[in-house]
């Protein structure tokens, strides 16, 4: 707890903290130069190799939903900023009834009849414009007791 303590361990700090970034760029470089043996390169080093995570696409689906009659739709965000258009269809896609547009990625339809087959679709609507109906996607409508 002498004067001036702090001062000296925080610039201490930051130096140490230059000199692992600069280690880290080098191990990196070198084993971006050599992809066939960049992982024991890193490991060489004393350093884990990063695991990069593998996340399935998200992709458009239709679940029952928490209420009897009602199903949650849900796809990937199209955009930053996206609305998305919303239908279903109860007559195996001859007509489709239009939902409420929302601004997530995800929405529950609700109002329907319990026990048989929906078709649902949805585009996004972007500011470049509105996109491509999705392809459809089918739930069973469940009953809840």
């Amino acid at each position: 707890r002498t004067k001036g303590a702090a001062t000296t361990r925080n610039e201490k700090r930051i130096a140490l903290t230059k000199q692992l970034q600069l280690l880290r760029s080098h191990i990196q470089s070198t084993a971006d130069a050599s992809p066939d043996n960049s992982a024991s390169i890193i490991q060489s080093a004393g350093v884990a190799v990063k695991k990069t995570a593998v996340r399935p696409p998200r992709v458009f689906s239709a679940r029952p939903g928490a209420v009897s009659g009602s199903v949650t739709l849900l796809t990937r965000a199209a955009a930053r900023r996206a609305s998305y258009e919303w239908q279903y269809s109860i007559d195996g896609g001859k007509t489709w009834l239009s939902s409420p547009t929302t601004l997530q990625s995800k929405t529950t339809v609700s109002g329907l009849t319990p026990g048989g087959m929906a078709t649902f679709r949805y585009r996004p609507v972007t500011k470049e414009g509105e996109g491509d109906w999705s392809q459809p996607t089918s739930a069973h409508r469940e009953v809840r007791h």
